[in-house]
Parts: C-alpha cells; sequence; structure tokens
C-alpha cells in the first residue's frame, strides 16, 4: 500500500483563497481559542474542524463550551467542547491512510505525534491540518502510513432525542447507549453461571465417585478441574465488575450532569419561588441511581434471569426436587406484591421528611448570620429537632419494613432447604437419586433463591431508585428555556420598547405585582423607574430579562412579542445589574467574561474603565488575575463591587441596559462617573432603565415611570413627572 502511494506525482496546486465566513470568522476571533492554540494542538485543531464541518454558531458559543478553568485543552476536553456544541464523537484505532474520505473531517490522534485534521483525499495526496504546526500540509507515501485514534464527529439530531425521549422516557433513552455493554455484562453472567455449575458437581463427584470407591486419583482430577473453574470465574468477575463500575461511572456523569444542566435551564418561574433545600434535592435524586449501578442490586439483576440454568439441573438430578425452588420463586413474587404499597409509602414518607429537614440545614447556614441578629437559636433548634424527629420516624418505619422482609426471606430459604432435604431423601431411598445428587440440588437451590432474597430484601431500595427515575424523567420532560440547537445570536436590535396593558402575578394567591401597565421606549433614551418597595419596579426588569411571561398584555422588542424570542437569546441582547452583587469563584476577568464569554482582554478593560474601576484593578497585586468570589466578597470594598457588577453589564455592549438601584454602595466621584457613562450610552442609542431612588439620576433621564402597588401612576418627560413625585420618593 506505501509502495503505490509512493508513486503518485505530485503537483504544486496553489490553495483557493474564499472569504472566510461570518462563523469562520467567529472561530478565529475567539479569544481563549487564541490563547490555548499557542500551547495546544487540540486547540488549534478545534477550529478548523468546526469550519469544515460547516458549523453554524457564533463566538460566544464557543466561548461557553470551553472549560471554565481553561488554562489548556486535551483529548476530554476537545471532545467535551464538541459534545458541548452538539457533536457526537465515535472512536476508532485506525491508520492515516485507511480513513474513509467519507468520514472526513475528522480528529486523527497519532501516537508520537501531534494531534492533526485529515480534510480530504485526492489524486495528489491526503490533505491535512496539522495541529502542532498550525499550517495545512498534503501528505504522500509513507507519510500517511501513521498509527493512531481517529475519532469521528456528527451532528446530533436533537429531533429524533425527543421523540425517543417521548417513547420511552429520558432515563432509558440514556440507557441505550450502554446497550452494547449491556450485552457484555449478559454474556458474562451467563458464563458465570455455567461456572457455578462446577462446585455443586464438584460435590456431587466427590460424594459419588471419590467417597464410594476411595480414588484419591480421581479426587485430584476432579479437584484440578474444580480449580481451573473458580479461576475463570474469578477472572470473569473481575471483568464484568470493572464493567458495571464503569457504566455506573458514566451514568453518574451523564445523569448527574444532564439534571444539573435542566435545573440550570429551567424557567425562573420553576426556581425562584422553590428553596434551595427543594432544588439540592432535586439534584440528590440520581444518587440513588447511581448507588444502585455501582452496588449489588445491579448484579441481582442481572443474575436473576439465568436462574433457570439451575433449576433445569436440578430437576435433571433429583426430578421433581425442582419444584420447589419454583415454589419457592412463586411465593417471593406474591410477598413482593403484597409488601409494594407499604414499601412505597415507607420510602414517601422516608424522602419527604428527610428533604424537609435538609431545607432546614441549607436555610440554616445560608442564613447563620440573621439567625445570630435575631438571637433565634432556639428557635431554629426548635425546629431541627421537630423535623428531625419525623425524618426519623419515617426511617424507623422504612427500616421495620426491611426488617420484616428480611425475616420472611430468611424463613422462606429455611423452608426452601428443609422442602429440598424432605423431598430428596425419599428419592434416595426409592434410588432414583444419588446422596451427592442430593447435596448438590440442596446448593444448587440455594443458588437460585440467594440472588432472589438479595433483590427482596432490597426491594425498598428498588421502590427508590424507581421513585428516582420517575423524577427525573419528570424533571426532563418539563420544557426549558435552553435550545439543545446552537443559538445563532445574529439578531441585532435597535431598542424600541413597548409595554401594552401588561400584568403579572408571581403566583395564583399573591396580589398583581403589574396592573395593566403602558409605556414606550425608543433607542437612546434613558427611562427612570420609582415608587415605594414592592411596587413592581424589579418586576419591569425581571419582565424585559424574559424571567416570567406576563399573564395579560404583550411586551413588545422592536416590534416583535418577546415571547417568540428565545430567552436565552434575549438575555445576550441586554445588559443587567442586579440590586444585589454576586460574583463566584474565579478570577476578576472570568467573573466579567460570565457576561460576555467572547470578550477579549481590551473589552474587559473598557468596561472596567467605564465603570470608573480600571485604576483599582491595576492597583491590585494580581491585577485582573485577583480571585474573588466564594469566602473573598466580604474583603472587597462595597463601591468596588458594584462597579464591578457596572462592569458586568456594560461588557456585553447591548443596546439595552438595565440597572436596579445602581447608586447603592457608590461615592459621589464613582456615581457621577456611572452618570457620564449613561450619558455617553445615550449618543450611542443605547437605553437604559434605571431603578433608583437617587435625585442625581433623574437629572440624565430622559422619561419617569411611576409605579405604585403595580400601578402605573405616571409617565412622561422628566420635566413633567418629577414635580408630582412625593417627597420621600427621593
Amino acid at each position: 500500500m506505501a509502495e503505490a502511494l509512493g508513486k503518485i506525482e505530485i503537483k504544486s496546486v496553489p490553495a483557493e483563497q474564499k472569504p472566510l465566513s461570518p462563523t469562520a470568522l467567529a472561530i478565529q476571533k475567539s479569544p481563549l481559542l487564541a490563547n490555548l492554540r499557542e500551547i495546544s494542538d487540540f486547540a488549534a485543531c478545534l477550529e478548523i474542524l468546526l469550519q469544515s464541518l460547516n458549523w453554524r454558531g457564533q463566538e460566544r458559543n464557543i466561548a461557553e463550551a470551553m472549560p471554565h478553568f481553561a488554562d489548556e485543552l486535551d483529548l476530554t476536553g476537545f471532545r467535551n467542547v464538541m459534545a458541548n456544541l452538539q457533536f457526537s464523537s465515535r472512536p476508532e484505532r485506525i491508520e492515516l491512510h485507511k480513513i474513509d474520505p467519507r468520514l472526513m473531517p475528522c480528529l486523527f490522534v497519532p501516537d508520537k505525534t501531534p494531534a492533526l485534521i485529515p480534510i480530504a483525499r485526492s489524486d495528489y495526496g491526503l490533505r491535512i491540518f496539522n495541529g502542532g504546526t498550525g499550517d495545512y500540509q498534503t501528505l504522500t507515501g509513507d507519510e500517511m502510513v501513521v498509527k493512531g485514534t481517529a475519532y469521528f464527529f456528527s451532528s446530533v439530531d436533537v429531533e429524533e432525542q425527543k421523540f425517543v425521549q417521548q417513547k420511552i422516557g429520558w432515563f432509558w433513552m440514556i440507557m441505550e447507549r450502554f446497550r452494547g455493554l449491556v450485552y457484555q455484562i449478559l454474556a458474562l453472567t451467563l458464563l458465570l453461571n455455567l461456572l457455578a455449575l462446577a462446585t455443586p458437581l464438584f460435590v456431587m463427584a466427590v460424594y459419588d465417585k471419590v467417597v464410594a470407591t476411595g480414588s484419591l486419583t480421581t479426587l485430584v482430577y476432579f479437584g484440578i478441574g474444580v480449580s481451573i473453574a473458580l479461576i475463570c470465574d474469578m477472572v470473569l468477575r473481575k471483568i464484568r465488575t470493572m464493567i458495571f463500575a464503569y457504566v455506573g461511572a458514566r451514568i453518574d456523569n451523564i445523569v448527574g450532569n444532564e439534571v444539573f444542566k435542566r435545573i440550570m435551564f429551567l424557567p425562573p418561574a420553576f426556581t425562584e419561588r422553590a428553596t434551595i433545600g427543594a432544588q439540592v434535592a432535586r439534584i440528590k435524586d440520581f444518587e440513588s441511581i447511581r448507588e444502585f449501578f455501582t452496588g449489588p442490586m445491579a448484579v441481582v439483576l442481572f443474575e436473576v434471569p439465568f436462574s433457570f440454568i439451575f433449576i433445569i439441573v436440578i430437576f435433571i438430578l433429583g426430578g421433581p426436587v425442582a419444584f420447589v425452588p419454583l415454589l419457592m420463586l412463586v411465593l417471593f413474587w406474591l410477598v413482593a406484591l403484597a409488601f409494594g404499597p407499604i414499601v412505597r409509602d415507607a420510602i414517601g414518607a422516608t424522602a419527604r421528611f428527610g428533604s424537609k429537614r435538609q431545607e432546614l440545614v441549607i436555610e440554616t447556614i445560608s442564613s447563620m448570620r440573621a439567625i445570630k441578629y435575631s438571637n433565634a437559636e432556639e428557635k431554629w433548634l426548635s425546629r431541627y429537632r421537630e423535623l428531625s424527629a419525623q425524618a426519623s420516624m419515617a426511617s424507623f418505619k422504612s427500616a421495620q419494613v426491611t426488617s420484616y422482609l428480611t425475616t420472611i426471606s430468611h424463613v422462606l430459604m429455611i423452608s426452601s432447604g428443609v422442602a429440598t432435604i424432605a423431598t430428596g431423601v425419599f428419592r434416595v431411598f426409592n434410588g432414583d437419586m444419588t446422596i451427592g445428587g442430593l447435596v448438590a440440588s440442596m446448593i444448587l437451590v440455594w443458588r437460585v433463591l440467594g440472588p432472589l432474597q438479595s433483590g427482596f430484601v432490597s426491594l425498598t431500595r428498588v421502590a427508590q431508585v424507581r421513585a428516582s427515575i420517575t423524577q427525573i424523567n419528570n424533571l426532563m420532560n418539563i420544557n426549558s428555556e435552553h435550545r439543545d440547537n446552537v443559538v445563532n445570536s445574529n439578531r441585532k436590535i435597535k431598542g424600541f420598547i413597548e409595554f401594552g396593558r401588561v400584568s403579572l402575578r408571581y403566583s395564583p394567591e399573591a396580589d398583581p405585582a403589574l396592573v395593566g401597565v403602558n409605556f414606550d421606549v425608543k433607542p437612546g433614551e434613558v427611562i427612570a423607574l420609582v415608587g415605594g418597595n414592592g411596587s413592581g419596579k424589579s418586576t419591569v426588569l425581571k419582565l424585559l430579562l424574559g424571567m416570567y411571561i406576563p399573564q395579560a398584555g404583550s411586551i413588545r422588542l422592536d416590534m416583535t412579542d418577546i415571547r417568540q424570542l428565545d430567552p436565552i437569546e434575549l438575555r445576550q441582547m441586554i445588559g443587567y445589574a442586579p440590586q444585589t452583587n454576586q460574583f463566584f469563584y474565579g478570577t476578576i476577568a472570568q467573573n466579567l467574561r460570565l457576561a460576555n464569554p467572547a470578550a477579549s482582554d481590551e473589552d474587559i478593560a473598557n468596561a472596567c474603565k467605564m465603570a470608573n474601576l480600571l485604576d483599582d484593578i491595576e492597583a491590585l497585586p494580581k491585577g485582573f488575575w485577583t480571585r474573588i468570589g466564594e469566602g473573598t466578597g466580604g474583603q472587597l470594598p462595597t463601591s468596588f463591587q458594584q462597579r464591578l457588577n457596572l462592569a458586568r453589564c456594560f461588557i456585553k455592549k447591548p443596546k439595552i441596559m438595565l440597572f436596579d438601584e445602581p447608586g447603592n454602595g457608590l461615592d459621589f466621584e464613582d456615581d457621577q462617573a456611572f452618570m457620564k457613562t449613561v450619558s455617553d450610552l445615550k449618543e450611542e442609542d443605547v437605553c437604559s432603565f434605571i431603578v433608583t431612588h437617587r435625585p442625581s439620576h433623574l437629572k440624565i433621564a430622559d422619561k419617569i415611570l411611576w409605579l405604585e402597588n403595580g400601578h402605573m401612576k405616571m409617565y412622561g418627560p422628566t420635566d413633567e413627572v418629577k414635580p408630582h413625585l412625593p417627597k420621600d420618593f427621593l
């Protein structure tokens, strides 16, 4: 093959220069890839592979798909990024020249050299992109004979996934990925059950052949045979255990990630009103599934179907003795049916009270300072004692049920042994069965009922797993805000906003948050929202962000109802500075890039300059690499935190900006800088909404929206509305 390839005559053909598509330009401009491609061959290959696959997306999609702490990109990270961009991958050990051209482009990882992208094959050779050198090359002859692993990528069919999910359920759709491994486990379990026959047959042979004849030579031969069987049994069990461990780890990873992802992208109406503990309980639902597949119950599940092998052998050895395990199987099944409702009730009560206790613990930890301020330790301790007592009682009742099941299974097991001996003795007396056959049948009966007893005792665990699978399927069936296909943020907005008789209740029993609110805003206008606490100011901002959908009326953005817009895409087009600062563990730059993952270092610096924060950050020993977030927020000055909050809004460069009490924590100089920035943004036709109690902010406002108890009292130019405002508002 290599010699034939070496005879190809190569002609230098200049590559056709084509203008890059917007997607290709976005890939090349990605700041994360620009940094990583210098140190990682996989990062260099990523952009070329996406271009070659005609991927249609934006720079932001790439940045969001990258690891949060992206110091480098290895093979695992590469495949994860492609998975986040909705590409499935299939590895195959193969030589480079043997790759089917129809499967190109793909990723090829040689054994000894950097990764590369085989792009196309022609009479002139194999066109590749070399991730190590960052250049295109044409390989010929022996250069193509390279051993390695190819990774073939294909776009995920989202619609097909939804169809399968509706048909069999989300969890079982995920389990379909492990169909091949399940078949391997079944094959191994069959072999192990066949090998398990060696021990009882060896015992029977010793009783019938060795003891009766006193032949030690025969005993040696039998001993060698059963030893070989035991060694094979040990090896196969080790292989099966490794497969179980792999499947359990993969399920843990896949289900855990998908459950967390779905919770993250649930509409705010599902999560904002739920307690932290309730949301944590949703995540913990999959833990019982992980424990099931990594524990002994999974083995029992695969062992039970092969019990018929032992029953057949018992029938061959003892005839009617085989009816004993069959009868016990029926009794186990009847008892399981009788205890089913009791088990479900016990598991439900245990989970319910345990979840309530966990909610209280999380609430206590998150509100510890407020509890101490209020001197409410005794009250919280009393609440915990009450919930702990209820949870303990539920656990006690569940343990009682398990104890009853253990006792019943033990009695059935002993009864099966007695029945086997009683039945077999008469057959031995009649000469229809040997003593060795009776002993072997006894061992086989217990071998049949052993896995069944384990499953019977673990009925509570089985019920818990089934309940968890149902909860996970229900969660995954909820429509999320996130669409699995790539969000193309090509929409450019001007900033025309219209509220038409908008009304909203957060819950059916709550008072209206907004009632019949009407106003319109033009690009470049600054709107000040004023009113008392609970008047609906923050609700207006939440509606603009698509956090809630109004029950009545409509909100139009550039003459398009926001119900027709993807919520994720809508929030990408709007900048928001919330009233409460919230930062996450990471550097200052990483916290800013959460709002705009595609922001360059220059964009970050400009946003901080607009917030009057750049000098303060550069004065820090590590500058933008200073770590903030969990456990460090209280060490930063309030003014610094608020300006960083504003910078995170500015970095998105949106046409609509929402500021909720932006003056909190700002001194006079910083407040003046904020006002100047907003005024400058007006010149760029940026529309700004400012929820404020500061009179100074009204000076830059073009219009004022005055809300009271969810009703719009007045709306119009600042000069007309301001004289009517109560003095206590400002």
